[in-house]
């Protein structure tokens, strides 16, 4: 079940759209010719039929219902089918993740080069995605939270709701800036079929509210009318406020720079509340062989993807570090028993068609299989099941984000350590989901965290960067639009130009047509419609 958030002029088929009752058309004419003598006949007729449908109306009224037609929505179902909605799927995965925030952010990259002046395509996934989360995921998410102020049982599950909204609404504004958000879920209750944009900054400052509010609003006394729903936490309500008191801490970081005073608010604020500090408490989606991993989906259903490999910045970056990581990221070359072969080598990012460089690559097609790109790596095994897990926030991302925290003097605990704890809660996590051929050893973690540089803005970036690898490209593209970190570089080494580095996703066709009033005032508010416009929370920065 959905909320259309755009008026349909069209009725049919659509059982939102409410005609309004039928006009009773009179006749004059017709009225004016009824004799006398048939006055009388019709009043007997309407008495007798009266009496006949008052006897039959209750065996009526349930031939009226349709055992296979619900009368309401089942919660249960609702929010297990937004929560999976909210992950993804492979069309998306394909065509927005794959193709380009994952090329752009430099994990993957397309064999063959880039054609110049079209370095950043824009992905045709883009629009589906938007439709997808405002529909499929938002919309479902509303209905629960409607129906749970009819139902005091519901408080919890419309509690985790509201937090789902904002982990969903959060990647839509990193994705696109002023988006649809105050009315955007009124088109039931409201009939606001065309709602306005919000600015990203209040957008942002709603969703803090909002998180805490719900945070604030669990009641261990009411359950979580049923747990199985949640595939998440299974109704562990003490998961799900850490879980939101970790988001805000997410979204205070990422406005940190244009608004330093919320950022140091908030980071006080939790000081004294549950965060996610342990593997156990960490959100992580359990993807099946129903509802399968979108990446191991992508891999595995479309040949074409096949042609996008781990980038050669990605592979250089993890062997210059000696990261215990590289087998887990990479699988091994097939070529690479041959000494002039490294064991992880990856393809360059915007190195154009036909550039002579192309010739340290795919050498030796002769080889047969083994010499078809038999000199790159692929993406590691470890990503390439259906059932690894998909993650919506980890323990690695929050000492991350205290560790940025605390090198700005508002966290009492030493940045280094967090920046350690980490990189540790990253690789324990992948020990934690993998088998014996994905096991890295603790002697070489031991070494490994005794050789981290030194703490810096930096290094914790780049750190988060590797832990977001292939997994949470959504993040790593606005943490790399906030901070400039890592460094990307070309093939040449160069720094990436700037001035063409996609900063946001244009609005999909549809809202010209359909929203065409709030679609030009949010393009007053922010900017012109294209992928270089700045949005709120990165409008300072220039690398």
């Amino acid at each position: 079940m959905t909320i259309l958030t755009h008026k349909n002029t069209s009725t049919q088929n659509n059982p939102l759209v409410s005609v309004g009752p039928a006009k009773k058309i009179q006749n004059p004419s017709r009225e004016k010719n009824c004799s006398l003598p048939t006055r009388p006949l019709l009043a007997i007729l309407v008495i007798v039929f009266a009496f006949a449908a008052t006897a039959c109306r209750k065996d009526l009224s349930e031939l009226n219902i349709n055992p296979d037609q619900p009368l309401s929505a089942d919660p249960n179902y609702l929010y297990v089918y937004a929560l999976q909605q909210g992950m993804g799927n492979y069309n998306s995965d394909v065509n927005l993740r794959q193709w380009s925030i994952m090329n752009w952010t430099m994990y993957l990259a397309a064999r063959g080069g880039v054609e110049e002046g079209r370095e950043y395509e824009m992905p045709s996934g883009k629009d589906a995605f938007w439709r997808e989360q405002y529909t499929n995921t938002l919309s479902n998410t509303q209905i629960i939270i409607e129906m749970a102020a009819e139902n005091p049982n519901m408080v919890n599950m419309k509690a985790a709701a509201e937090i789902w909204q904002v982990y969903i609404f959060q990647i839509l504004t990193d994705l696109w800036g002023d988006i649809p958000y105050s009315e955007a879920l009124k088109g039931m209750t409201g009939l606001v079929f065309s709602p306005s944009y919000d600015s990203q900054q209040d957008i942002y400052l709603q969703m803090i509210n909002k998180v805490r509010d719900a945070v604030q609003s669990f009641d261990p006394s009411a359950g979580f009318f049923n747990p199985e729903s949640d595939l998440i936490y299974n109704g562990n309500m003490m998961k799900w406020q850490t879980l939101g008191n970790s988001l805000m801490l997410r979204l205070a970081t990422r406005i940190n720079r244009v608004d330093p005073q919320t950022y140091a608010t908030i980071v006080e604020e939790l000081k004294n509340k549950p965060l996610i500090r342990s593997q156990q408490e960490a959100a992580l989606f359990p993807y099946n062989s129903v509802h399968k991993n979108p990446l191991w989906e992508t891999m595995y259903r479309n040949e074409s993807v096949i042609q996008n490999n781990p980038s050669k910045f990605f592979a250089d970056l993890v062997d210059s570090r000696n990261d215990p990581r590289a087998s887990v990221f990479f699988q091994e070359a097939p070529l690479s028993f041959l000494p002039f072969i490294p064991k992880y080598k990856g393809i360059p990012n915007l190195l154009p068609n036909g550039h002579a460089a192309w010739d340290n690559y795919n050498l030796n097609q002769s080889l047969g299989i083994a010499g078809e790109w038999g000199d790159i790596s692929q993406i590691g095994t470890w990503f390439l099941r259906n059932n690894t897990p998909g993650v919506i926030m980890n323990y690695a991302e929050v000492c991350f984000l205290l560790a940025e925290a605390a090198l700005q003097g508002l966290w009492d605990e030493d940045p280094q350590s967090l920046l350690r704890e980490g990189v540790r809660a990253h690789i324990e996590y992948i020990n934690l989901f993998g088998d014996e051929e994905h096991q890295i050893p603790e002697s070489e973690i031991h070494i490994f965290l005794l050789n981290l540089p030194q703490v810096t803005l930096e290094e914790v970036i780049t750190q988060k960067w590797l832990s977001f690898a292939y997994e949470q490209g959504f993040e790593a593209f606005a943490e790399y639009r906030r901070t400039g970190f890592p460094v990307l570089t070309d093939y040449f080494g160069h720094a990436i130009n700037q001035d063409i580095f996609p900063k946001r996703l244009p609005y999909p066709p549809s809202e010209q047509t359909l929203n065409r009033a709030n679609y030009n005032k949010a393009l007053i508010n922010q900017g012109p419609d294209n992928e270089f416009t700045h949005l709120w929370w990165n409008n300072t920065l220039s690398h």
